[in-house]
């Protein structure tokens, strides 16, 4: 009876991370999206479209960005949030324009 319930539970707390970390890296890119568009093409005339370009380049951008050789008020900020992994997954999302 108890295997019943505490390997049920003990698989859930083993995957809690991987679902801490998947809602915390959807946070992280609806926040981009919330600038540069959904598909990466911003509504805003000031913010630049970034969809469909290159994951390289965008990658190369973000981490120019965090660590300061590139410099903008929002973005210098927002990538300090960016782990290399959550770069990685932005640059790749507006490359491929969805996600992996």
């Amino acid at each position: 009876m108890w295997l019943r319930v505490i390997y049920p539970a003990s698989v859930l707390i083993f995957m809690l991370p991987a679902v801490v970390n998947a809602d915390e890296a959807n946070k992280l890119l609806n926040m981009c999206k919330a600038c540069h568009g959904e598909s990466g093409m911003s509504r805003f005339e000031h913010i630049p479209n970034i969809g469909w370009q290159n994951s390289d380049y965008l990658l190369k951008q973000l981490r120019a960005f965090k660590t300061g050789n590139r410099q903008d008020p929002t973005m210098t900020k927002v990538a300090q949030l960016l782990s290399e992994a959550d770069m990685q997954q932005m640059a790749d999302y507006f490359y491929l324009g969805k996600d992996k």
